[in-house]
């Protein structure tokens, strides 16, 4: 399974391990990426991070070119300490539309698809260490800074919409120039994510994909 950008075109902050006592509701970070495939700029990612009492929420708006009309994918990932899970894509491009809805409860994920004059449902294993995902989204990575470690943190990437189910580690990295942080993604995903001196990021990249996302300068 390869992380896709869907168009033609295609191929966190460290949040101290979500400890209680977060100011609720507080907005971490937010900004637009610019999101691009084999070097050419195919599309935009706004991104908000939210942190409320031991839980962190991201959510995303996607809009990809070359298609009529334009893709767009919105999404929203929640994740708490406990390791309780939710997370809602909705999508819409040439071939129409639909959501996907995905909750973690007693390390059972339950996954149900909507779409026009359909609707399904059906069960995964869970567990602690699962991050929930969108191909073409990428702020929802941030989830696994959050928990990441030097040693590295073994981690199961699922996505909801196509069921696809990664095993990734993430390592965090000794500080880069000029401050920041740098978490190595290894295993059926490579790639980087970089945050800048803020905490704020600043860039997710998968060269073996030719995918990355870069943060658009205010």
């Amino acid at each position: 399974m390869k992380i896709r950008i869907l168009a033609p075109v295609a191929a966190a902050l460290v949040f101290g391990g979500l400890l209680p006592g977060s100011v609720a509701a507080q907005a971490a970070d937010e900004g637009t990426l610019l999101l691009r495939a084999g070097g050419r700029e195919i599309g935009s990612e706004s991104y908000r991070v939210v942190l409320m009492d031991s839980s962190i929420r991201i959510t995303s708006r996607v809009t990809l070119a070359g298609t009529r009309p334009p893709t767009e994918l919105t999404a929203s990932s929640e994740r708490s300490a406990a390791g309780a899970l939710a997370f809602q894509l909705a999508y819409r491009g040439p071939a129409g539309g639909g959501e996907v809805y995905a909750v973690q409860r007693r390390n059972r994920l339950t996954i149900r698809h909507v779409e026009r004059g359909a609707e399904r449902a059906s069960e995964a294993p869970g567990g602690p260490a699962v991050v929930l995902l969108a191909d073409s989204v990428f702020a929802p990575f941030l989830q696994m800074t959050a928990i990441a470690t030097e040693a590295g943190r073994p981690l199961t990437a699922v996505f909801p919409r196509t069921g696809h189910r990664l095993a990734v580690t993430i390592r965090r990295l000794p500080g880069v120039a000029g401050g920041g942080t740098r978490f190595e993604l290894t295993g059926d995903l490579a790639g980087e994510i970089l945050l800048g001196n803020r905490g704020e990021l600043a860039r997710i990249s998968f060269p073996a994909l030719g995918l990355e996302a870069v943060r658009q300068r205010e």
